[in-house]
């Protein structure tokens, strides 16, 4: 493969991620520790990249990290009722939402959220780029 091409294969299976995360928050598993779950899954994921992955470093974890938002979002839309159900300290937050059905609030707040953790993703593949060598 081109040391300049993007390895989509290590994309696609980092961004595994945030179903995995999407799953947990869905079944009530995250409520308290989910910024530890996903500094742990940046760590991961930059280590990786940074072993696996020659060139486009900030791409692979800026992608990775929207798909992360996309893919979780997507789970907890899917999921809605199970999610609001096993996470009841969220009920009124999404209650405040009167734009649009709370449902599908995820669908939106997922691919901005997964720009910005892309962004610091991106950011953080680069430093363990230069750390791994």
């Amino acid at each position: 493969m081109r040391t300049d091409a993007m390895n989509w294969m290590i994309v696609s299976i980092l961004s595994c991620c945030g179903l995995l995360m999407g799953a947990l928050a869905v079944n009530g598993y995250t409520q308290k520790i989910e910024p530890f779950l996903w500094l742990l899954f940046a760590v991961v994921t930059a280590l990786v990249v940074a072993r696996n992955v020659e060139g486009k470093i900030f791409l692979h974890g800026l992608y990775i990290g929207i798909l992360w938002g996309v893919l979780n979002g997507l789970s907890q839309c899917a999921f809605f009722d199970s999610y609001i159900a096993n996470n009841p300290s969220l009920k009124e937050n999404f209650d405040k939402v009167t734009f649009m059905p709370a449902r599908f609030f995820p669908l939106l707040t997922g691919p901005v959220i997964g720009v910005a953790v892309g962004v610091a993703l991106g950011g953080i593949c680069l430093v363990a780029k230069k750390m791994v060598g």
